[in-house]
């Protein structure tokens, strides 16, 4: 499930080109609609020559964005800024070339001056939005498209961006409602239709996952998320046939992402490929070297294969990376009791108690018919 919640933030994206220029070629920028855009007005009264020369640097600032060189497009924003203090357009424009710059934390600064001089803009407030969801800040971000929705209760993309935080707070029927809203607006929202499929996947309704993830798969043929959101739910319902295509379509459009290949490695593992299954869980762990739950796939496989030491290795590998993983814990306790190391067997079915009591109750069933604990065990599970 983590992996539909670190993911969700791909709906809101950060990429606008400054107000007023159009977007340089091979740009995923995309220009503001025409009701955003603002022809330059100072705010306060400032020195005639101060406002010209601002108007210079602005401009200057412009053509080193679009030739990419973000440092001097910023240094030339932040001299318009110097002189005249109340020119919105040079906060805005420092604020999306800082984007570019990969400096979050400062665009955050520059749009949030941009929207004291203008207050509920709505293209700032998308900005800020969308910044704080990429910094991981959901309720700050559900709070700026709040606001953009109170000026535009027509605003699909706000709506999207809403529901998105959500999601990452764990409020799924919030969620499926901003959705939804975004839906009623815009009925071929790829983004709308893949968050639908996210958090009904995250709320366990499966069924309903599946509904929107196809759709959201034909909205948006070419995109890694939506495959993998359709693969995800069909192995949700342990469809592995139904989950292969659109997994390994993914892994396609994405060679690279870590999260796609632990999701390719269960649907191998589901249908008996299990030399397929260790390749794909290999893969994910050299992609993404934190992603315990690939270490415990391969483990998972060993054990499968009864290669046991080989098996406890890779559950070792994934408690290092994700030490309160009840799997990996309860798969390591089994590989060991296969071993006949009963120690390793009793530290992990002690550590089970505490994390998971369900699976502790499993194990110690297990454990009472090979005789490692009796049925008497003063702390055996309720």
């Amino acid at each position: 499930m983590r992996r539909l919640l670190t993911t969700v933030g791909v709906f809101m994206a950060l990429a606008c080109a400054a107000t007023g220029q159009e977007p340089r070629q091979g740009s995923a920028k995309a220009s503001l609609p025409d009701n955003t855009r603002q022809s330059f007005r100072a705010e306060l009264p400032a020195a005639e020559n101060d406002v010209r020369t601002a108007r210079i640097e602005l401009d200057a600032g412009n053509l080193f964005f679009r030739e990419s060189n973000y440092p001097r497009a910023i240094e030339s924003f932040n001299r318009a800024i110097a002189l005249d203090p109340s020119f919105f357009q040079a906060h805005y424009n420092l604020g999306v070339a800082y984007i570019d710059a990969r400096q979050f934390r400062e665009a955050l600064a520059a749009f949030k001056e941009a929207l004291v001089l203008r207050p509920g803009f709505p293209a700032v407030l998308k900005y800020l939005g969308s910044l704080h969801q990429k910094l991981g800040e959901f309720e700050m971000a559900a709070q700026y498209f709040s606001d953009w929705l109170a000026i535009d209760p027509k605003a699909a993309e706000a709506h999207n961006g809403l529901g998105a935080a959500w999601a990452r707070l764990g409020k799924y029927p919030e969620a499926e409602a901003s959705f939804e809203n975004a839906l009623r607006i815009e009925p071929t929202s790829s983004e709308a239709l893949a968050g639908l499929c996210l958090a009904f996947t995250a709320s366990r309704q499966d069924e309903r996952a599946l509904e929107f993830c196809k759709r959201a798969s034909d909205q948006a043929p070419q995109a890694v998320m939506t495959y993998y959101l359709l693969g995800k739910a069909y192995l949700n319902l342990h469809q592995y046939e139904n989950a292969l295509p659109p997994l390994m379509r993914a892994a396609e459009l994405n060679p690279r992402d870590g999260f796609v290949q632990n999701n390719l490695g269960l649907t191998y593992f589901g249908l008996g490929r299990y030399k397929d299954a260790v390749a794909s869980f290999q893969r994910a762990t050299q992609l993404e070297t934190g992603l315990g739950e690939a270490y415990t796939g391969v483990g998972s496989v060993y054990l499968k294969l009864k290669k046991y030491r080989e098996a406890r290795d890779a559950f070792g590998k994934a408690l290092t990376v994700e030490p309160a993983s009840a799997v990996a814990h309860m798969n390591l306790a089994l590989t060991c009791l296969e071993l006949k190391q009963r120690d390793c067997v009793l530290e992990q079915y002690n550590i089970l108690q505490e994390l998971d009591p369900i699976l502790a109750r499993a194990l110690f069933d297990r454990l009472y018919r090979h005789r490692v604990i009796s049925a008497s065990r003063a702390d055996a599970p309720n």
